[in-house]
């Protein structure tokens, strides 16, 4: 029923705030990067190789390295495939046509995304205004989440795990933007000591105020009877595997769209050769704002 958009994905009970898959080897899984949260069946495909799956703490999975990028990660639905066409390989002038579809997309006004497998996520509604304003101001959003400081896990928006516990997440970031809007970033980062990034181009060359081993849990739950579960988390090193296939997209899933000598379509891959791919995470998931260090840029 859902593969024929019978359901939407967001309507879904979740027992993660991820959709656990059927496979029976990975029945105890409960721990993923948040990188492909929106890529469920991608980060499937690039991990079914591991012996084992993570469970309890990132850090206690002695997995193998991830599987290679594929024409497979980037096959869609035909029915995703022609949302993409009418939505997104539209005339694009210059920077800002980009910046407006991106922004449309966290509105609401788009149905499909290139760096999305699912419908837009319903904790998406909590701060999707801020979200269209910073893409507006050239900072791309492909993922996102707002802070959480207990809410009830059978919260329509934000809850996951069943009734009777309780969800927390820090907010978290991650976007496409320009070196030079990077550098003003990080510049104004140094008034938010509990905001930590990391931001890579396609090349891989590397900028962080984190160390590159420093796993970050953005997510947990507390629930009667059981240990903490922390589900999602940010991952330098999953980062980095994670980067090849977010700048692919840009060719992949929207360049393609366009004939090969279109301006549209030089711009995109010039955007793809030049901008830097950011995780932001706030760690102050109580009293924290996120969006406060973008509002003098």
């Amino acid at each position: 029923m859902q593969n024929l958009g019978l359901i939407e994905e967001s309507k879904i009970s979740r027992t993660l705030p991820w959709r656990q898959p059927t496979n029976i080897y990975r029945v105890k899984e409960d721990v993923r990067p948040i990188f492909w949260a929106n890529r469920p069946k991608s980060y499937i495909s690039r991990t079914i190789g591991w012996e084992q799956y993570p469970h309890g703490r990132w850090g206690d999975s002695q997995n193998a390295s991830y599987g290679a990028l594929s024409d497979y990660q980037f096959m869609r639905p035909r029915s995703r495939s022609k949302k993409l066409n009418e939505e997104w390989a539209v005339p694009l002038k210059d920077l800002h046509d980009i910046y407006e579809k991106f922004k449309q997309y966290c509105l609401g006004k788009l149905r499909s995304c290139p760096w999305s497998e699912l419908d837009l996520q319903p904790e998406t509604k909590i701060i999707n205004e801020q979200l269209g304003n910073i893409n507006l101001k050239g900072f791309l959003t492909i993922n996102s989440q707002p802070a959480v400081n207990g809410a009830k896990s059978d919260s329509p928006s934000v809850g996951w795990g069943g009734p009777g516990g309780y969800v927390y997440q820090k907010a978290y970031l991650e976007f496409f933007c320009s070196k030079e809007k990077l550098n003003v970033l990080i510049e104004k980062c140094k008034a938010y000591p509990m905001l930590t990034y990391m931001a890579v181009d396609k090349t891989g060359s590397w900028i962080s105020n984190v160390n590159k081993t420093d796993v970050n849990a953005v997510t947990w739950g507390v629930f009667p009877a059981k240990e903490i579960i922390q589900p999602t988390v940010v991952d330098p090193a999953s980062f980095m595997v994670w980067k090849d296939e977010a700048f692919e997209i840009w060719s992949r899933n929207w360049a393609q769209l366009y004939p090969e000598a279109d301006i549209s379509r030089k711009l995109l891959e010039e955007v793809q050769s030049t901008f830097y791919l950011v995780s932001l995470v706030d760690n102050d998931y109580i009293n924290g704002d996120l969006f406060a260090v973008f509002k003098e840029i």
